[in-house]
């Protein structure tokens, strides 16, 4: 059972929710059983109205009137929508990023990939999902723009749990980046920052066709997993 600090009330059942949304125990379309999470974790219908509040206006999740409240859907317009923010702001990042990173971290992450690579033609895959972040994180440390990062900060939960439903669908998700985060790392290594970003965004891209291959017409995934 939850147990919750009063002070800060609203918070904490804001990312009580927000961990059920993303760890994949509510699925996109699914309705929330407001009196249901009330009654388990002992909390009144304010702070919780002001998480759902807030999770709405993040993207998380969907309130209509005289129907209830849902798991936003994880359809073909949310996807597009989600990736064409992905895509300016990563983009942007990795352009800035490119000139300045220092050649010795540039050089491991790129080993990284090469690595993970070569063990994935020996039928070792574990190295991937590890690395899997890297190319994404060094353009977010090193793009020298706080308002930037803030916005990358801001977006990038819906981003995740977006991704959480490309893994989880399609077990090669990472082995199939992995090319597209070599090709970006090697621009990065070469310094060039217009390549780079012509790197990230086919890789966006690719992720964005990945994900929506697997979200049918009613945003549930289409092998129907419960």
């Amino acid at each position: 059972m939850k147990v919750f600090d009063r002070a800060s009330l609203s918070e904490q059942v804001e990312l009580a929710l927000k961990d059920e949304i993303m760890g994949g125990r509510m699925l996109p379309g699914q309705r929330i059983n407001v009196s249901d999470f009330q009654a388990a974790w002992k909390v009144s219908s304010t702070p919780f109205r002001d998480a759902l509040r807030s999770l709405e206006i993040q993207g998380f999740v969907t309130v209509e009137a005289r129907k209830g409240v849902y798991v936003a859907s994880l359809d073909q317009q949310t996807v597009s929508e989600i990736f064409d923010l992905r895509i300016a702001l990563e983009c942007m990042a990795i352009e800035r990023a490119t000139p300045v990173v220092p050649e010795e971290e540039a050089q491991r992450v790129l080993a990284v990939y090469l690595d993970a690579q070569a063990a994935s033609e020996n039928g070792n895959t574990e190295q991937i999902a590890q690395g899997d972040r890297l190319v994404h994180e060094l353009a977010y440390t090193h793009c020298r723009n706080s308002r930037l990062q803030k916005a990358l900060s801001s977006h990038n939960e819906l981003i995740r749990w977006a991704q959480a439903m490309i893994v989880r669908k399609q077990s090669d998700a990472y082995l199939l980046a992995l090319p597209e985060h070599i090709a970006i790392m090697r621009a990065v290594c070469a310094r060039d920052p217009q390549a780079a970003a012509l790197a990230m965004r086919a890789h966006l891209e690719n992720s964005r066709e990945r994900l929506r291959a697997h979200i049918d017409s009613t945003g549930i995934p289409s092998d129907n997993a419960q």
